[in-house]
């Protein structure tokens, strides 16, 4: 009996302090920058009207916007933050945190909301509530100690339950409480929390926490929940409370003139390094959403154009995530094809002295006399981050021109709306690596219908590559008549043109090729030359239809029945002309 009266008090107890935990933990948003918003609303016009439905898409998830979780901390001075994921208003001018009365549903929202401090290495970010304001006279408790491996833990947060923001506390245990793992935190910086507590979409940036009576609500919290194992079990991640604090002091923290100048020039070294790099995704950090909004449009698309696939990939999935980080991807790699020492052969550029006013600097970067190019750059989020180059198109006032995404529109594209397939003006561009065909070759000498399979595997370029095929067609003689199956490998040549979503593809081939068939081993050659049409060349399948004129020689080398090189038995050699028709599918 007194055990089961010690269990209800429990309980009751632990249910109070959830209601007061969840005083302090809200829903985070960001709010875009008013010029970004109407830049990647014309842009997700301009990619439906070229036929660029799922990119579009991208675009228009993004503009709906998305949420996270924050908690509030307030220092020994009374200043009042809000802290949460770097990822979760990465590209926001202001923010917005909703708190949840969990009795009547009531909601308080504050609006308005800066980002006083982010950091590239580090997924945390500091709010500040407009105007200074101190609505909360305390906040949670940060912990100073450090837990150990089977320690029980508690997440809090506001997960999506549909597209909604949902209140979630989760319980699980600490599974390894010095996890390193370098692709999510630099080791040297911090280690970090693996923990089975429930993470959610939507919880990034909630507290991760311990049971405490010295804490606010009975609560400390150890970390910042942000990352979750997708492929494993309840396999979560949280940045410890040690980095929180940090990150708070750096914000609090009013930093000289010469302090901040040494931070710009730290960044302008680390960025002339960065361009030395083999990884164009090194550059990323220090490209401003400011110029991704002004200068991504031109090379994201000169990117899926030219870039490689692997590139292509790379910005895509940066992009599918967020279009604002793929523009900044796409800033980087065209950056590091354009100065990269990779690409220059190991050319390398140094920085100048910085001239710096107040949250604008520029520095010069020089490979030689005739090697060099100015870098403006800006303050945003905390953070020095560059703005524009000496290479870029500026108007009359000095300001970086856009691409348009309203003039030179082509107002009579033959645009299906209902199919989302469209017409726009031709342009070289390569949007696969791998393309399987399978179809029919027609003779043009009489003979049967035969069956043809092919493979194209393409270098980086697009345009050259490996070819490789299957056929089975009838051989006919003088002497004999027999299926010959016949495999090849040889180079392919193509030219793709896109307009909208199709593209029309010229190419070429020539293979060689050996075959068997009634015994016999034959040698020979197939040219090929023809036309595709391939569909929906913005995703990332595509499928077509060809069709071309094939000529396939072929010369019997070797009687597999008599183990002999014969020339006189069977045939001499057979040449097979056909019209070949055929499907595609291309990723």
């Amino acid at each position: 009996m007194l055990k089961t009266l010690f269990i209800s008090a429990m309980l009751a107890v632990t249910g109070s302090a959830f209601a007061q935990i969840r005083s302090y933990v809200g829903v985070v948003r960001q709010q875009y920058y008013p010029e970004h918003v109407k830049y990647f609303e014309d842009y997700r016009d301009e990619l439906k009207d070229q036929g660029y439905s799922t990119y579009a898409g991208y675009v228009d998830s993004y503009l709906e916007g998305g949420f996270g979780s924050g908690f509030v901390v307030v220092t020994s001075d009374g200043t009042n933050y809000v802290v949460t994921n770097r990822h979760v208003v990465s590209q926001a001018a202001t923010a917005s945190v909703e708190f949840e009365d969990g009795e009547t549903g009531k909601i308080t929202k504050y609006e308005g909301l800066t980002v006083v401090l982010t950091d590239d290495d580090i997924d945390i970010a500091i709010l500040g509530f407009k105007n200074g304001a101190k609505p909360f006279k305390k906040g949670l408790t940060l912990s100073s100690s450090k837990i150990s491996d089977g320690a029980e833990v508690w997440s809090a947060g506001f997960p999506g339950l549909g597209s909604e923001p949902a209140w979630q506390l989760g319980k699980g245990t600490a599974t390894n409480a010095s996890a390193r793992i370098k692709e999510l935190l630099d080791p040297s910086i911090s280690t970090i929390i693996q923990h089975s507590a429930q993470i959610d979409a939507g919880n990034s940036g909630g507290p991760l926490m311990v049971a405490s009576s010295k804490g606010t609500a009975g609560y400390e919290v150890i970390g910042i929940n942000t990352w979750k194992a997708y492929q494993r079990d309840s396999t979560n991640f949280a940045i410890p409370a040690a980095v929180i604090k940090d990150m708070i002091a750096r914000a609090q923290k009013k930093l000289s003139a010469q302090e901040d100048k040494a931070l710009l020039d730290s960044r302008i070294a680390k960025f002339s390094d960065a361009l030395a790099s083999s990884e164009y995704y090194d550059l990323v950090k220090y490209i401003s959403y400011d110029r991704a909004s002004k200068s991504g449009q031109e090379d994201f698309e000169a990117t899926l154009h030219f870039a490689s696939s692997k590139i292509r990939s790379s910005v895509l999935e940066a992009f599918a995530y967020s279009p604002a980080e793929g523009l900044r991807y796409a800033c980087a790699y065209q950056l590091w094809k354009k100065y990269g020492s990779e690409s220059n052969d190991g050319l390398k550029y140094a920085c100048g002295k910085s001239e710096k006013n107040g949250d604008k600097a520029s520095v010069v970067y020089t490979a030689s006399e005739e090697d060099s190019f100015t870098a403006q750059w800006i303050k945003e989020h905390g953070l020095w981050r560059i703005e524009s180059f000496s290479f870029d198109e500026k108007d009359e006032n000095g300001n970086v021109k856009t691409k348009s995404n309203s003039k030179n529109k082509n107002k009579d594209k033959n645009k299906n709306s209902s199919s989302g397939l469209s017409f726009a003006a031709p342009e070289l561009s390569s949007w696969d690596s791998l393309v399987l065909t399978a179809g029919a070759d027609i003779s043009l000498n009489g003979d049967p219908l035969a069956f043809a399979l092919g493979m194209d595997l393409f270098a980086s370029s697009g345009f050259t590559g490996w070819s490789f095929m299957y056929q089975r067609f009838t051989v006919e003689s003088d002497i004999e008549s027999f299926d010959l199956n016949n495999v090849g490998v040889g180079a392919v040549l193509r030219i793709p043109v896109k307009t909208g979503s199709f593209g029309f593809v010229p190419y070429g081939k020539i293979l060689g090729t050996i075959g068997y068939g009634n015994s016999i081993c034959t040698l020979g050659y197939t040219a090929e030359a023809g036309l595709q049409v391939m569909f929906r060349t913005d995703s990332s399948v595509h499928f077509g239809i060809g069709a071309g004129y094939k000529q396939t020689y072929v010369t019997e080398f070797m009687d597999t029945s008599t183990d002999e090189f014969d020339e006189d038995n069977g045939f001499d050699n057979f040449t097979a002309k056909a019209l070949t028709v055929y499907g595609i599918i291309s990723f």
